[in-house]
């Protein structure tokens, strides 16, 4: 017999899913432990995407200097695009990081920014491939916040993932970046009607900024997970701390508008260690950047 908990589930994802102009994009935060699929949830999303719309884009962004994730859903289902000026080469971490750049083959894009500030991303768009994920690197992961405002003017269903959320959306910025985190919540608050959906994840919810934390839609716990509390959430740390883990999929409770259900994603995307692959900014280009490239 299905539960009421795994109905509510079934709803939840059904909704992500729908692509209906009235209901509109989803802004989506996966968390748990270390190793409990945080990732394969992401791919599992992606798959059903180019599966069920090839025709569509998706866009993913990767961390630096760490085994790029994306590889886990195939080589061939992944398209690597980088900035023409960034300096982003390929390493492969089984061979003391040879550069393998050659091998990657990337496709290479413009983008530059006007007087006003704004930036022009059509040339990445227009290069990008429908059915893949386009793997983007930008030399500079903040940028990933002015290409989703981008996005807003595209008119077409449009999917971003984002690995390790924290890095582009820190808790407690200052500067210039506290600035940068109030436009990109400005910016979130639109992925809804503006036919967006945004995936990302994150190993603590804390270490991402209160301002863009406010704006999760959905929220997926999985085993180790930290519920942020009563103010985002109804699920309860009890609760997820009680969630099984199985090499046949991890547990996990699902959050969105007020309901939340229960279910085990069965998807489950290993490392292929034959493409152990990082990417990584040269010196000169980080120095330029003026803050971290990561």
């Amino acid at each position: 017999m299905v539960s009421r908990l795994e109905i509510e589930a079934q709803n939840i994802i059904k909704r992500m899913h729908s692509q209906d102009m009235d209901v509109g994009g989803v802004l989506t935060q996966v968390t748990g432990g270390q190793g409990t699929g945080k990732t394969s949830i992401m791919l599992s999303f992606a798959r059903y995407t180019w599966q069920q719309y090839p025709e569509q884009k998706i866009f993913w962004s990767e961390c630096y200097k760490a085994p790029l994730q994306s590889l886990k859903g195939g080589m061939k289902n992944c398209h690597f695009m980088v900035a023409d000026t960034s300096g982003v080469t390929f390493h492969d971490r089984n061979n003391k990081l040879e550069d393998v750049t050659d091998f990657v083959s990337p496709t290479y894009f413009t983008f530059s920014q006007k007087e006003n500030g704004e930036y022009d991303f059509s040339d990445l768009y227009e290069k990008a491939k429908p059915g893949k994920i386009n793997v983007v690197f930008f030399g500079n992961r903040y940028i990933w916040i002015d290409f989703i405002g981008w996005l807003r003017d595209c008119g077409e269903w449009v999917h971003v993932y984002i690995e390790e959320f924290a890095e582009i959306a820190p808790t407690n910025p200052g500067g210039e970046l506290w600035k940068k985190m109030i436009a990109f919540a400005d910016i979130l608050k639109d992925v809804r009607k503006c036919m967006i959906n945004v995936y990302t994840n994150t190993q603590t919810p804390a270490e991402v900024d209160w301002r863009i934390r406010k704006k999760y839609m959905v929220r997926i716990y999985l085993p180790g997970a930290k519920v942020e509390g009563h103010g985002y959430t109804r699920v309860r740390q009890n609760a997820v701390d009680n969630l099984l883990r199985s090499p046949k999929g991890n547990e996990a409770y699902i959050d969105h508008a007020g309901t939340f259900g229960k279910t085990r994603f069965m998807d489950i995307f290993k490392p292929d260690y034959q493409y152990h692959i990082d990417a990584r900014v040269t010196k000169k280009v980080e120095e330029s950047n003026g803050e971290d490239a990561s």
